[in-house]
């Protein structure tokens, strides 16, 4: 563990690869419920997004109040390219549209695509203990993270990515505090 405090360690049925993030959570609700300790809300933060900052937290638990906490929450961004420009690619790299003519429209006739960035979700308590099914992708709102802070360290190259981010903003930050002292 590291000298981290570790509340309890997973049950072994949900610590596979092959186990989705929702039922851990409901587990570990169930966990803290045996304890007597109980939440009203589940933040579940991945570790993989280091640009994250407490004001997107914030931001987004706010929009999630704004909603009743009757919606899940997901952090996305918007996409670099318009949906309807999307192509699956065969290992002969021959190209099938996802939306066939969608890449000759102009752009003036699209509207942006959003993709989950995988940094962090809010659930209420009520929806992750009584869903009967934790795959419903339809009572979700977001919170819109700029595509700098969307990076999902999986490769080394994503970790090279979010390095060169950091350290430019870390820069920028450093100039406007500069700018302002002057």
């Amino acid at each position: 563990t590291c000298g981290a405090d570790v509340s309890f360690m997973r049950n072994r049925e949900l610590a596979d690869d092959l186990t989705g993030m929702l039922p851990v959570a409901r587990w570990v609700l169930q966990q803290f419920d045996k304890r007597g300790e109980h939440f009203d809300d589940v933040f579940i933060l991945f570790p993989a997004a280091p640009l994250l900052e407490a004001e997107d937290l914030i931001g987004a638990y706010a929009i999630y109040q704004s909603h009743n906490r009757k919606r899940n929450l997901i952090s996305v961004s918007e996409a670099p390219a318009f949906a309807e420009w999307f192509f699956k690619r065969s290992p002969d790299g021959r190209l099938k549209p996802l939306h066939p003519g969608g890449a000759f429209l102009a752009p003036s006739k699209l509207t942006p695509a959003y993709y989950e960035t995988g940094s962090f979700t809010i659930f209420s308590r009520e929806w992750l203990l009584s869903s009967k099914t934790l795959s419903d992708d339809d009572n979700y709102i977001s919170y819109e993270l700029p595509r700098w802070k969307a990076v999902d360290i999986d490769t080394m190259e994503d970790l090279e990515h979010a390095d060169l981010l950091f350290k430019a903003m870390k820069s920028r930050r450093a100039r406007k505090t500069n700018a302002a002292k002057n």
